[in-house]
């Protein structure tokens, strides 16, 4: 048996440049990333794409320049992934450009410009990526008029996430400012590299912390069931990863409610607004014991600056029996995803050999349902004499899940279901929309009463023809 972590001496959480006669390694959630993408070839359900609206003059040689920088200080988006005798071969190209294309739309009739660049990001968003040659980074500069642009990028969840936008568009508008200035930009060294990371990562990951990290997973999720609600289709024995997402916008009012009443009772909006899903679960499908995938962040210094894919999916089971107050329900929930920070170091795919679920190749293993609360919106470029609309990330036509929500807890803004389209309906998903908010809206103006009793729980309890008691 090893030590619980809690109980193990500190260790040092920030990442150091790896030896120089150290070979380059995959980190283990690209490693993962990288056979999923295996199982569903040509499919983009693993890409990241955005797309913002810039309205003013852009430069497009200095904004060409710009990308080209940033590709080459981040060496994980010139980096080619090849296969080498069974093992990966992960090879940092000395100069790689982006694949960039300026794409003038201004001599078609007005009307008909914004159709047609739509149409080409539509298509742009449905292409994959080969890794052992393409490059890591795609961009589009659609120019509608003289003083308007679309910008549209796209690039594999195997080297950028949600928390690289941030990185891209800080160091992409430096850059351009600098450039369409006729001056030298001045970005501070990075202090260490992707490749980095993933060393300290897998050195991390061994030995007595690797077990006690087994053993806390192994006993959390043992015996945890899939969730069961009612779908339109039948679900498949092989899924595919057709889907669709849903954006809405939570009201400004609801939201202020909901946050000031997440602060009162001592926790945060994103643990607030999980419990509500969770009841939101339990109504469609009548379980009190829920799992949920959610994405962390890893708890290591120095990669907030750098451009990569760094979250670790965990689980979140949640126990509903006893028919608690939403209040009581929301300590559960902070106590479920303390203890998910705190052992949020041991990597899906370890976790998933810690508990070995039994095999079925119909769903995901652990969890169906995913969940994140983001609580600061995607960023804006902020190029010198342009506005722009914050990035927005586009749906492709796929789902990773069965079922994902995404609330943005700051504005409220950018929400969306995303779903797999063989098995849910569009009209199911507003309703499961119109029905979250809702019950937000009584869990926490009735946050005292027992959840079988709640005014929400009832009602949707009924139309999808249930009791609306909790069993206990």
């Amino acid at each position: 048996m090893g030590t619980s972590v809690k109980n193990q001496p500190r260790q040092d959480r920030t990442v150091t440049r790896r030896k120089a006669e150290e070979p380059r390694v995959l980190s283990i959630g690209q490693q993962r990333l990288w056979y999923l993408s295996q199982l569903t070839p040509n499919s983009p359900s693993y890409n990241a794409p955005f797309l913002c609206r810039l309205c003013g003059h852009v430069d497009p040689v200095a904004f060409e320049r710009a990308l080209d920088a940033v590709i080459q200080r981040h060496d994980v988006l010139r980096t080619a992934i090849l296969m080498s005798n069974g093992s990966f071969v992960p090879l940092v190209l000395r100069k790689r450009r982006a694949d960039y294309r300026n794409v003038d739309l201004r001599n078609l009739p007005e009307g008909q410009r914004e159709a047609e660049a739509q149409r080409l990001i539509q298509d742009e968003s449905a292409r994959s990526f080969n890794f052992s040659r393409d490059p890591l980074l795609r961009a589009t500069l659609f120019q509608l008029s003289d003083d308007e642009h679309l910008f549209f990028h796209d690039a594999p969840h195997l080297v950028f996430e949600g928390g690289s936008v941030t990185v891209l568009y800080r160091e992409l508008s430096a850059l351009y400012n600098s450039f369409a200035a006729g001056e030298n930009p001045k970005l501070p060294e990075l202090p260490f590299q992707y490749s980095d990371f993933a060393a300290w990562q897998r050195n991390l990951l061994q030995g007595e912390r690797l077990e006690s990290l087994m053993k806390y997973w192994r006993e959390k999720l043992m015996g945890a069931p899939n969730i069961s609600l009612p779908l339109d289709f039948p679900r498949q024995s092989i899924p595919t990863t057709r889907g669709a997402r849903r954006f809405f916008t939570i009201p400004q009012n609801l939201l202020a409610s909901a946050n000031s009443f997440f602060a009162t009772a001592g926790t945060s909006s994103y643990r607030g607004l999980c419990a509500a899903f969770n009841v939101l679960l339990y109504c469609y499908s009548a379980q009190t014991d829920i799992s949920l995938g959610s994405p962390f962040f890893p708890r290591c210094r120095g990669i907030e600056n750098l451009i990569g894919f760094f979250v670790n999916t965990v689980v979140l089971r949640t126990d509903l029996s006893g028919d608690p107050t939403f209040r009581k329900l929301i300590r559960r929930v902070d106590v479920v995803v303390h203890g998910a920070i705190v052992h949020s170091d041991l990597t899906f795919d370890k976790i998933l050999e810690a508990v070995r679920p039994p095999q079925d190749l119909s769903r995901s293993p652990l969890f169906q349902v995913n969940f994140r609360a983001p609580n600061q919106p995607y960023p804006c470029l902020q190029f010198n004499g342009v506005t722009a609309t914050p990035a927005q990330y586009l749906d492709n036509g796929t789902a990773k899940f069965d079922l994902a929500l995404e609330l943005e807890s700051a504005t409220g803004r950018a929400c969306y279901f995303e779903y797999a389209t063989d098995l849910f309906k569009e009209q199911t998903v507003a309703q499961m929309e119109a029905d979250y908010l809702n019950l937000l809206a009584a869990l926490i103006a009735e946050a005292d009463t027992n959840l079988g009793s709640v005014s929400a729980v009832t009602a949707i309890s009924r139309r999808i023809g249930r009791t609306g008691k909790v069993p206990q």
